[in-house]
C-alpha cells in the first residue's frame, strides 16, 4: 500500500487513462464514419491534456522546492520594504511560503511546454513584478496544513492552459490545481514557534522554561543552603554557574517537551558542565576562568552520542520545600509561665490573681424589720403670723434589746454564717426653725417607734477565675486538697467586715430599724495555704511541659514563602485541646483544687494570647515581606508559593516523532542548537558553527539578586519588627551578629574595623544598662550601689559586647540580672525573680526599640565586607586542606545572612532568604533536522533560525530583494527561589558581598547589538 501511495504522486490515475482511451476510440470512430474534426483539433486536445498533466507535476515540484527554501530561510520578521510588506506581521512565514510557491511555479511553468507538430501547449500563471501584482498572484495560492503539519495541500487558481497552432490561438482555459505534498515545513515552523513561546514563559504562565528552571533551581538552592547552614564554606548559595547549568538543563527538557527529543550535543555538554560544577562546588571555587566554553563544548561535527540521560534532580531525601518543620509552643509557654508569676497584672493573668480568685466569697446581710408600735409624727405649728419655716431636723436615740425573734433565712446557694434578733426602740426628736425678719425661733416635738429586727449573715462561694464550673467540696471548713483553711475563716471575716466594722450587732440592728444600714454586701477572700503557691507552681510546670510538647507541622516551602502562620496554627491547636490541657476534675477538692485549675487556665490563656500576638506580628511582617517581593515583580507571598509549587509539575513529552498519515507520515525531528550549551562566556566559531566568525558571542546572560544577603539594609529591615528610624543606623542585634561572626577572622584590617564596631556596640549597651538598673531599683528594695552591682554581675556573664548584645536580644540578659539582684536581697524569693525578670524583659525590649541602642551602618558594613573578603581568601587558600582533613566548618559560613522568621526573643523558628533569578539567551543558530521532505533519498531537510537576512529575487530583475529576517531563537524568563533553614547559627544567603550577581553580557546576550549588520549569521 505504501508503494502505491508513493507511485500515484507522479502518475496519471488508471481510471483517467481508461476514460481517455474510451473518448479517443469514440472520436476515431466518428472520424471514420463522418467528416469529424480535423487533425489539428485532435492534436490540440492531446496537447491540452499533456500540458495539464505537466502543470500538476510542476506545481508538485515547486511546492517541495519552495518548502525546503522557506525552512532554510524562514521569514519571521518582515522587512519594511515594498516587497517585505507583502508579508503580514501575523503570519509572515506562511505568506513567504506562498510567495515562494508562486515564484517557483512560475519558473517551472516557463520551462515546461508541450509541442506536437505545429501545435504548442503551455501552462502559465499571471505575470507579476510589482508589489501590487505579486500580492494578487499570492492571493491565488492557498496553503493548508494537513496530517498534523507533515504535508501541505496547495491550491493554485487561475492557472492558464494555452494551445496554439503556429501563431493561431486554438484553445485557452483557466483551471484550478490542487496537490498534496509530503513536506513537514509547517510542522517544523509551528514546533519552532511553540518552542520559542515556551522558552519565554515564566513559571506561572504555563509549561515552559520558567517552570523547568524553577524545578531545577530549587534542589540546588536548598541543598546548598542547608550545606551552608551546616557549616560548609559556601559563599554563594545561588551563583551564576548554578543558574547557567540549570538553565541549560531546563532548555533540554523544554526541547524534549516540544520536539520529543533533545539536542544530542547539548546532552553531552550538559553532562560535562554538571560534572565540572560539582567539582567547583566541592572545592568551593567560584571564579569564572573564561575557559568553561572550551571544556564544555567539544569541537563540532564529532560523532554524537545518542545514549544517556540528563543528570536528574536530587531525590526526595534531599532538603527541599517539601521538608516538614515542627514548630512548638515551648519557648512561649515558658515565657507565659514567667509572666504569670508577676503581680499587678489585671484580671486573671497573674498567678496571685488566679489563686486569690478561687477563695472569693460574696457575703451579705439579710435583714427583716417589723414595726410593733409607733406614734404619729408631730406636724409643725407656726408660733405666730409672719413666721416662716426655714429648717427641719430629726434625731433618733435607739434603744436596743435582745430578742428571740426569727431571723431571715439564707437563699439558694448561700451559707448562713450567723443570725441575731433585736427589739429596737427609736425615740425621735424633731426641731423646726422659724424666721421672721431678723428674729429666729425654734420649736419641736417627739414621738416613739418600736421594731422587731432580724439579721442573717450569709455568704455564697463565688470564685471569679476561669476554671470550668464544677461543684466544690468541702467549703467553709478546713480540709480540701492541701488540708488548708478552705474558706473556714470566711465567716469570721464576713462578721468583721459587715457587722463589726458597722458598730456591732446592736448598731446594725438599730440601722436596720432606722433604714440606714450602710453596707449590706461585700466580697471576702479566704486565707490561702502557705504551700498553695509552690504546689500550684509545680502543677503549672508540668502543664508547661505538656504545652512545650504541642507543635504543628508545616512545610518548609510555606515557611520560606510566608504563606503559613505557625503561631496562629498553634493557638488554634491549643484552643481545640483546651479541655484536655486544663483537665478539671468532676468535683474540686476544696478551694485549693479550684485555685490550681484557675492557674492552669490562666497559663493556657496567657500562652494562647502570646501566640496570637505573634500571629498578628507575623501577618504584619508578611505584608512587608510581600512589598519586598513586589520590588522584583512577585505580586505577593501567595504568588511566590505558587511558583514553588510549579517545580513539581511533570514534563509531558510527546512521542519522538510527529504523528501523521500518508501522504505526510510520521516525522522524526532532531533539534540542533549552536552553541549546544549556552554559557555566559564567549563562544567562538571554532566551538559552535552557528557563531559568526571573528565575532564575540555570549549566548547566555544571567542575573540573580539575593534579597536578604546582609542581615541589615532596606530589604532585611523592612521585614524586621524593629526598624530603625535613621536609615544610616542598624539594630543592635544585627551589629552584634556581625561582631561575633567576625571574631574567627579578626586579623589585619578586619581587626581594626572590629575594634571600632565593638566600641560602638558597647556604647549602645550603656543606655540599656541604665534602664536595667532603674528596673532593678523599682522592683526591689536594693540600694543604688546594690542594683548597679547586680547589673554589672549579670553583664559579666558574657565576655564581650557582641555576646552581651545578643543576650539582651534573646532575653537571656533579663533573667541573669533578675537572678543576680535576688541574690543580693535580704531574703531570696523565687517569685520575686520571676516578677523582676518580667519587668526587666519589658525594660530591655523598650530600650532595643530606641535609636540610642543602634549602631552606625558604615561600621557594620565595613566590618562585614572585610570579613567576607578575608573569609573567601581563607576558603580559597585552604580548600584542599579542608577536603583532606574533613574540616569544612570554616569562617565563611559564619557570615550572617537571611531574615529570621518572627524574630522575637525566644521564638525564632526558621531563617528565610529569597533569590530573584533572570535569564536571557539566544542560540546563534537553531536547526531542526528531519529526513522527511529531503530532496534526495537519505538526505535531510533543515529548518534553520540564525538571524540572517532573507533575500529573494521576486521581480525577476536578477537582483535579490530584502523580504525580512529569520530571527534567532531567543528568550527571557525569570523565577524566584525561596529557601528556609532551621533557626539560629548564621542563617542562609550569599555572603561574598555580591548580592546582585550578573553573568555574561547582561542584559543583552549574543553580539553587541541585535542589528543584522552587527550580529550577522554564520556563513
Amino acid at each position: 500500500m505504501t508503494r502505491l501511495a508513493e507511485d500515484r504522486r507522479a502518475r496519471v490515475p488508471f481510471a483517467l487513462l481508461g476514460v481517455l482511451l474510451l473518448v479517443g476510440a469514440s472520436t476515431y470512430a466518428a472520424a471514420v464514419t463522418t467528416q469529424g474534426p480535423s487533425r489539428v483539433d485532435r492534436g490540440a486536445a492531446a496537447a491540452m491534456d499533456r500540458a495539464s498533466a505537466g502543470s500538476t507535476a510542476a506545481l508538485r515540484s515547486a511546492v517541495g522546492e519552495a518548502a525546503r527554501a522557506a525552512a532554510a530561510e524562514p521569514v519571521t520578521d518582515p522587512a519594511a520594504t515594498p516587497y517585505g510588506r507583502l508579508l503580514s506581521d501575523r503570519r509572515p512565514f506562511r505568506d513567504a511560503l506562498r510567495l515562494r510557491i508562486y515564484l517557483r511555479l512560475r519558473e517551472r511553468l516557463d520551462a515546461t511546454r508541450y509541442r506536437r507538430g505545429s501545435v504548442t501547449a503551455v501552462a502559465s500563471v499571471p505575470a507579476a513584478t510589482t508589489p501590487a501584482e505579486l500580492r494578487r498572484a499570492m492571493d491565488q495560492v492557498t496553503v493548508t496544513r494537513v496530517e498534523n503539519g507533515t504535508a501541505l495541500r496547495v491550491t493554485v487558481r487561475n492557472l492558464t492552459l494555452t494551445v496554439r497552432d503556429g501563431e493561431r490561438l486554438v484553445a485557452r482555459e483557466n483551471r484550478t490545481r490542487t496537490v498534496t505534498v509530503s513536506t513537514p515545513v509547517l510542522a517544523l515552523h509551528d514546533r519552532a514557534s511553540a518552542f520559542e513561546t515556551r522558552l519565554n514563559r515564566r513559571p506561572l504562565e504555563g509549561p515552559g522554561l520558567g517552570r523547568r528552571l524553577t524545578a531545577r533551581l530549587y534542589p540546588v538552592a536548598w541543598a546548598r543552603g542547608y550545606a551552608q547552614y551546616g557549616g560548609l564554606p559556601i559563599a554563594n548559595v545561588v551563583g551564576t554557574r548554578h543558574v547557567e547549568t540549570t538553565t541549560n538543563g531546563a532548555l533540554l527538557e523544554t526541547q524534549r517537551a516540544v520536539f520529543g527529543r533533545s539536542d544530542p550535543a547539548g546532552r553531552r555538554a550538559m553532562r560535562r558542565a554538571t560534572l565540572e560544577l560539582g567539582v567547583e562546588d566541592v572545592t568551593a571555587a567560584s571564579s569564572v576562568d573564561g575557559q568553561r566554553a572550551k571544556r564544555v563544548l567539544p569541537r563540532p561535527n564529532r560523532r554524537a552520542n545518542m545514549s544517556g540521560e540528563l543528570p536528574g534532580r536530587r531525590g526526595a531525601s534531599a532538603p527541599s520545600p517539601d521538608r516538614r518543620l515542627d514548630v512548638d509552643v515551648g519557648p512561649l509557654a515558658g515565657r507565659a509561665l514567667a509572666g504569670l508569676r508577676i503581680e499587678s497584672v489585671p484580671s486573671n493573668r497573674s498567678l496571685d490573681a488566679a489563686l486569690r480568685a478561687a477563695y472569693r466569697v460574696e457575703a451579705a446581710l439579710r435583714t427583716s424589720r417589723d414595726r410593733t408600735y409607733h406614734e404619729p409624727r408631730p406636724e409643725p405649728d407656726p408660733p405666730g403670723p409672719e413666721w416662716r419655716l426655714t429648717d427641719t431636723s430629726v434625731s433618733t436615740d435607739p434603744e436596743v434589746q435582745s430578742s428571740v425573734g426569727m431571723a431571715p433565712t439564707a437563699g439558694d446557694g448561700e451559707r448562713q454564717f450567723d443570725s441575731f434578733s433585736r427589739h429596737v426602740v427609736l425615740d425621735r426628736r424633731i426641731r423646726w426653725t422659724w424666721e421672721r425678719g431678723n428674729d429666729t425661733l425654734t420649736t419641736g416635738g417627739t414621738w416613739t417607734e418600736r421594731y422587731r429586727v432580724g439579721v442573717a449573715v450569709v455568704g455564697s462561694y463565688a470564685p471569679n477565675g476561669s476554671a470550668p464550673d464544677r461543684p466544690t467540696a468541702p467549703r467553709f471548713e478546713r480540709g480540701g486538697a492541701l488540708d488548708g483553711p478552705n474558706l473556714a475563716d470566711v465567716p469570721e471575716k464576713v462578721e468583721t467586715r459587715l457587722v463589726e466594722r458597722q458598730g456591732g450587732r446592736d448598731a446594725v440592728a438599730a440601722a436596720v430599724a432606722n433604714a440606714s444600714l450602710g453596707t449590706t454586701e461585700a466580697a471576702v477572700y479566704g486565707d490561702r495555704p502557705s504551700d498553695l503557691r509552690s504546689w500550684t507552681y509545680d502543677d503549672l510546670t508540668r502543664l508547661r511541659e505538656q504545652l512545650a510538647d504541642r507543635s504543628v507541622e508545616v512545610r518548609a516551602g510555606r515557611v520560606a514563602t510566608y504563606t503559613v502562620n505557625p503561631p496562629a496554627k498553634l493557638a488554634a491547636t491549643l484552643r481545640e485541646r483546651r479541655a484536655a490541657l486544663v483537665d478539671p476534675p468532676e468535683q474540686y477538692r476544696g478551694a485549693a483544687d479550684r485555685a490550681r485549675v484557675n492557674a492552669r487556665v490562666a497559663l493556657l490563656d496567657a500562652t494562647i494570647d502570646r501566640l496570637e500576638r505573634r500571629a498578628r506580628t507575623h501577618e504584619r511582617t508578611r505584608e512587608t515581606f510581600g512589598d519586598v517581593l513586589g520590588r522584583v515583580g512577585v505580586e505577593s507571598p501567595r504568588t511566590l508559593r505558587r511558583i514553588v509549587e510549579t517545580r513539581r509539575t511533570a514534563v509531558v513529552s510527546p512521542r519522538n516523532r510527529i504523528a501523521g498519515s500518508p501522504p505526510g507520515g510520521p516525522v522524526g525531528v532532531v533539534p540542533d542548537g549552536s552553541p549546544a550549551y549556552l554559557t555566559v562566556e564567549s563562544v567562538s566559531h571554532e566551538r559552535a558553527r552557528g557563531v559568526p566568525p571573528s565575532r564575540p558571542y555570549r549566548p547566555l546572560a544571567t542575573r540573580n539578586v539575593n534579597l536578604f544577603a546582609a542581615p541589615y539594609g532596606d530589604a532585611a529591615d523592612a521585614v524586621s519588627a524593629s526598624v530603625t528610624a535613621d536609615p544610616s543606623r542598624v539594630r543592635l542585634r544585627t551589629a552584634a551578629r556581625v561582631l561575633v561572626a567576625s571574631e574567627p577572622v579578626a586579623n589585619g584590617s578586619v581587626r581594626d574595623r572590629r575594634r571600632a564596631l565593638s566600641r560602638a556596640v558597647a556604647a549602645s549597651l550603656d543606655g540599656l544598662r541604665g534602664r536595667a538598673r532603674r528596673a532593678v531599683r523599682n522592683g526591689t528594695r536594693l540600694t543604688r550601689p546594690e542594683a548597679e552591682a547586680a547589673v554589672a554581675a549579670a553583664f559579666d556573664r558574657w565576655p564581650d559586647p557582641g555576646r552581651r548584645a545578643l543576650a539582651a536580644a534573646n532575653g537571656s540578659l533579663a533573667g541573669a540580672i533578675a537572678v543576680a539582684a535576688d541574690r543580693r536581697a535580704a531574703s531570696p524569693q523565687p517569685e520575686r525573680v520571676d516578677r523582676l525578670e518580667r519587668r526587666l524583659d519589658t525594660a530591655v525590649a523598650d530600650s532595643l526599640r530606641t535609636d540610642t541602642t543602634t549602631v552606625a551602618e558604615d561600621l557594620v558594613s565595613e566590618t562585614l565586607t572585610r570579613m567576607r573578603d578575608r573569609s573567601l581568601e581563607r576558603a580559597s587558600e585552604a580548600a584542599t586542606e579542608r577536603l583532606a582533613r574533613g574540616r569544612l566548618n570554616e569562617t565563611l559560613g559564619a557570615v550572617p545572612a537571611g531574615i529570621p522568621v518572627a524574630p522575637v526573643p525566644g521564638y525564632w523558628y526558621a531563617t528565610v532568604n529569597v533569590w530573584e533569578v533572570q535569564v536571557r539567551g539566544a542560540y546563534a543558530r537553531f536547526t531542526l533536522r528531519t529526513r522527511r521532505g529531503a530532496p534526495t533519498p537519505g538526505g535531510a531537510s533543515r529548518y534553520v533560525r540564525d538571524g540572517s537576512t532573507v533575500r529573494l529575487d521576486v521581480d525577476g530583475d536578477g537582483r535579490d530583494e530584502r523580504l525580512g529576517r529569520d530571527e534567532r531563537i531567543d528568550f527571557r524568563t525569570r523565577t524566584v527561589v525561596a529557601v528556609a533553614v532551621p533557626p539560629y547559627r548564621n542563617g542562609v544567603g550569599d555572603v561574598d558581598g555580591d548580592a546582585d550577581e550578573r553573568g555574561g553580557s547582561w542584559p543583552d546576550p549574543g553580539c553587541t547589538s541585535w542589528a543584522a549588520d552587527a550580529c550577522p549569521a554564520s556563513e
